[in-house]
């Protein structure tokens, strides 16, 4: 089963964030604000978007381990070398070019890479970004006294060695087909601020963030709220709007109530329970979409024993299963059944799998 997710935009959560990566969460804060609006663009951002969250983001280095709250935070303040549009295509970011076997950034046997970067980045302070963070940043990743929280892929680097202020190569222990896609979810620190913390986990980069993104970090009201201002001198699209405000509202109840009178904008990774979509989709002043979460829902059997051994057991159990039914009292009938857990925003969903028939009789035989 996947939960659909309700959203004012039509864009799901992931690719809400994935935008984010380009022009910060202007790019989905409201429908007219997303990817390249319609009207003409301003280098005089104004208004103000209130994100509801039911959760307080309270890690602001990116690297470090986090929940998906704190991704709103790092998706509006920092950028990645690349990032992963909409429709799942890598996009260069940071970098100039997205590396390939073609264009010679990869070669064939996977091992050595070489990145371009953009020379037209600065980070909030001022100061150029180059190929040191990029390097500092990898470095920093696989230290053992730092709290990373992923190294997988990045354990493979080796040789990083910074060619000018615009390329850097490394050699790959050994072939890694996800690298791209782990380091389009990997955003670069700078390394003239970070280099002097006495511990890079708790220094006061921590607590006031400097990134490259397209918005600033302003000031947090810990319980409460935190702002963000638009970075006017961002090298990519946008930002659309002056400030961000991120609302933290744990009850889910409240929360709706909020986005429903207007007091936030957009209700972000919380979005809006099941039980309050009917009454939603009516609002007058309000777009809420339903969108294909990439979570799937299952029941998984502990094969080791041996009643879930015999293929026919497990296959009754499956007849015996009223999916529909399970949908409609967890979710209130807002949910889809899948024959697979691959979501199908994925390129290797199958949707021409048999499908699951609720058949007692047939359970019973």
């Amino acid at each position: 089963m996947t939960k659909d997710s309700t959203t004012k935009s039509g864009y799901s959560r992931r690719d809400a964030l994935r935008l984010m990566a380009a022009g910060g969460i202007a790019c989905f804060a409201a429908p007219n604000l997303l990817g390249k609006p319609a009207f003409a663009e301003t280098a005089n951002p104004t208004g103000r978007v209130v994100v509801g969250l039911s959760q307080e983001p309270t890690v602001f280095n990116p690297l470090m381990a986090h929940i998906e709250v704190d991704d709103a935070v790092h998706f509006s303040l920092f950028d990645a070398l690349f990032r992963i549009d909409p429709k799942g295509v890598l996009q260069p970011n940071l970098a100039a070019e997205v590396p390939t076997q073609k264009n010679g950034g990869i070669s064939e046997d996977g091992l050595k890479w070489r990145v371009r970067l953009r020379d037209d980045v600065r980070w909030h302070d001022g100061k150029p970004f180059t190929a040191e963070d990029v390097k500092f940043t990898l470095e920093l990743i696989t230290n053992p006294n730092f709290r990373a929280w992923r190294t997988g892929g990045h354990s493979l680097v080796r040789d990083i060695t910074v060619v000018s202020p615009t390329e850097i190569t490394w050699r790959m222990e050994k072939a890694f087909a996800p690298y791209l896609s782990f380091l389009a979810e990997t955003f670069m620190v700078p390394k003239h601020i970070l280099e002097k913390e006495a511990d890079p986990n708790t220094g006061a980069f921590s607590q006031a963030p400097v990134g490259t993104g397209a918005f600033k970090w302003a000031q947090r009201v810990a319980g409460d709220h935190l702002e963000l201002v638009a970075n006017a001198q961002y090298f990519g699209d946008g930002p659309y709007v002056e400030r961000i405000v991120f609302k933290y509202i744990p009850d889910m109840t409240v929360l709706y109530t909020q986005f429903k009178s207007g007091d936030i904008d957009l209700t972000d990774q919380a979005y809006i329970t099941a039980d309050h979509y009917e009454e939603a989709k009516t609002l007058p002043d309000r777009v809420v979409t339903l969108v294909s979460g990439a979570s799937v829902e299952s029941i998984y059997l502990n094969l080791e024993k041996p009643q879930f051994k015999d293929p026919a057991v497990r296959k009754a159990l499956y007849a015996a299963m009223d999916r529909k039914a399970i949908i409609d009292a967890i979710y209130y009938g807002v949910g889809t059944v899948t024959e697979t857990f691959m979501p199908k925003q994925s390129y290797y969903y199958n949707p021409n799998l048999p499908a699951q028939e609720y058949n007692l009789d047939l359970a019973r035989k």
